[in-house]
């Protein structure tokens, strides 16, 4: 036996592992001082050689493969002078970096045609996985793949274009070749670096692509500035609405071209002076520009031939008092006949009237196209029909004021009112409001009234005092249900100090509620009297009708939108309070009214701005 001092200099780490890895009964022998260990030399060696193979044991790679670098040269056939399809040689560089056993890589979407697959002129083991050609190979290290596909091409409105899905590599380049003996003009989407070349009767494009996404590339015949096609014969129809609101004139046009004989890839028009272009759409539209001249050129990606439709719209601002104006016709230049339609309609509180139009005829407006009623949901005015380019049509702008309508109402007014002896009274007021735009409930209480508490939505609020004395309730605003607007709560409580009922137990009872800044529908007012009190029948008084029970003015089912408070108009209170609106400052304590004694009811039909009040004569009450 070798008895080694644990001073010896071994790195620590191997000491410790081989004191770990030590058998049982090598570890029962340890009977020495702790800083002696007893071993075998074989022993430790063979201890001492596997803590050194495991530090230096090497890790795994992240993936199991990766494709470096991926090269696409592709060119497209023609079939009957049209490009139908485009045949790729693909090389991918594919590096496996598992050690051993087998690795997928995802190479082409199944998407394209594949023809062939190689590694080293060998054909290669190719599946379709998760919608993807999939190479299934055991080789290691970095080889590449050689592949031989197809892709569609496809052709719209003048326009060809290429398409797939690309498998992620390091670095992606592209080549495609088209035959033609015309200028192309490529797109390669999100291409960083492009370049194209015509050679032999060859357009050929170039391009460095982004690692990941899809391979897109379009080209179109690239139309000269200057093409003009001699032969065509071009006949239209032009459909215009005329849209005037408050400041501004909006015109949308639509023309309709028939084409004969040859194509026509450049059209142009005659924008009426003072018109500004907003906006033009059309099938294959490459690019339109509105001359200083008042001209629209607009190019096309192919020469059209048939029916060809073109939309524009135009604008031009209105002064606030209107004036005389134009209807703003545009007239198709290079045409051999030009005719349309007119239609004008008012978009606010205008009055249109049309001036003594020239080679126009006035029409029914029922007789208007689909073109020029389909656009609009308000009622067209005017309408007229012309058969030639000169056609001129004067109009009349008159603005007038808006008059003011009802934008807050009260659906109904419930009061309760406790009186007692002494002659105070305690009133709580009910208000269903049904709110568009007001910002406050305007109430003048009765003189001497002291407020108590004010809710708005089943919240308390904090009124504030108006110059002129009247109370300032705030309000929000009412929720839109089935197309009406619903109502929510507002309530008021105050406190009066009358003069208290004489020692005889005769006298006469006189209130009035708050007078509202807005009209009411319904008013019901309950009193309570002290018990025992007798009201002589007679003496009923006020702008408040006496009835021996409140009735119901509103029929159930007839009026949807009366609502108690809902959740929406909880929240919107609530926004409404955090951020202030519902008034600033300490806010009220919620009062609830005691009610006892003997009720009696008034009630009223339609209160506008008037002051709400009833009164009677009483007997037989005793002070307390």
């Amino acid at each position: 036996m070798l008895r080694t001092p644990a001073r010896v200099g071994l790195p620590a780490l191997a000491l410790l592992t081989a004191f770990a890895l030590l058998p049982a009964e090598s570890r029962a022998n340890l009977q020495d001082p702790p800083e002696r260990v007893v071993m075998g030399l074989d022993e430790f060696l063979n201890m001492y050689e596997q803590a050194k193979g495991t530090k230096d044991t090497p890790e795994q790679p992240p993936r199991h493969y990766a494709l470096s670098s991926a090269a696409y040269a592709g060119e497209v056939l023609i079939q009957d002078g049209e490009p139908r399809f485009a045949r790729f040689d693909a090389t991918l560089r594919v590096e496996v970096l598992r050690k051993e056993g087998w690795v997928r890589v995802p190479v082409l979407p199944a998407t394209v045609a594949l023809h062939s697959a190689k590694v080293k002129g060998k054909e290669a083991s190719i599946v379709i996985e998760n919608g993807f050609y999939t190479l299934i190979t055991d080789q290691k290290g970095a080889f590449d793949l050689e592949l031989d596909f197809g892709a569609s091409v496809s052709t719209t409105n003048g326009q060809s274009q290429v398409a797939f899905e690309l498998a992620g590599s390091g670095a992606t380049t592209l080549a495609l070749s088209v035959p033609s003996e015309e200028d192309l003009d490529f797109t390669v989407a999100n291409a960083h670096l492009q370049s194209d070349e015509t050679a032999n009767g060859t357009r050929k494009v170039e391009a460095t692509l982004p690692s990941t996404g899809t391979l897109m590339i379009s080209w179109q015949r690239e139309i000269p500035e200057a093409a003009v096609q001699q032969q065509a014969q071009v006949y239209a129809e032009v459909y215009t609405l005329v849209g005037i609101s408050d400041g501004l004139m909006r015109a949308t046009t639509t023309v309709e071209h028939t084409i004969l004989f040859a194509g026509k890839d450049k059209l142009e028009f005659q924008v009426p002076e003072g018109m500004t272009l907003v906006d033009v759409e059309g099938v294959g539209l490459r690019d339109w520009k509105h001359r200083d001249d008042g001209v629209l050129e607009v190019l096309l990606n192919y020469a059209a031939e048939g029916n060809y439709s073109l939309t524009m719209t135009s604008e031009r601002p209105v002064g606030a008092k209107g004036g005389d104006l134009s209807a703003p016709i545009v007239k198709p230049l290079g045409v051999e006949r030009a005719k349309g339609w007119l239609g004008v309609e008012s978009r606010g509180n205008l009055e249109i009237r049309s001036g003594e139009v020239v080679q126009a005829t006035a029409v029914d407006v029922r007789s208007l196209p689909g073109a020029i009623l389909g656009l609009t949901k308000q009622p067209v005015l005017l309408g007229y029909k012309y058969l030639n380019d000169q056609a001129s049509v004067p109009l009349q702008i008159q603005q007038h004021a808006d008059v003011d309508v009802l934008v807050t109402l009260l659906d109904e007014t419930q009061a309760q009112t406790m009186w007692t002896p002494e002659g105070r009274r305690l009133t709580s007021v009910n208000y269903q409001v049904r709110n568009n735009r007001k910002q406050f409930l305007r109430l003048t209480l009765p003189e001497g009234a002291e407020l108590w508490s004010a809710s708005v939505g089943g919240r308390a609020v904090q009124p504030a005092s108006a110059p002129d004395g009247r109370v300032l309730v705030p309000l929000v605003r009412s929720q839109s249900t089935g197309g009406a607007l619903a109502a929510f709560d507002v309530e008021v409580v105050y406190v009066e100090n009358g003069e208290p009922v004489p020692a005889s137990g005769k006298g006469t009872f006189s209130a009035t509620l708050p007078t509202p800044d807005v009209p009411s529908t319904y008013v019901a007012w309950t009193i309570y009297t002290p018990d025992r009190t007798r009201i002589k029948r007679k003496s009923y008084d006020g702008s408040l009708a006496h009835v021996d029970w409140l009735s119901n003015p509103i029929p159930d089912g007839t009026v949807a939108y009366i609502e108690t408070v809902t959740p929406e108009v909880q929240q919107q209170a609530n926004v409404q309070s955090d951020t202030g609106g519902l008034g600033e400052g300490a806010v009220p304590v919620p009062v609830s009214l005691p009610l006892q004694g003997t009720p009696v009811y008034f009630e009223k039909l339609l209160a506008l701005d008037e002051t709400l009040e009833v009164s009677f004569d009483f007997k037989g009450l005793k002070r307390r």
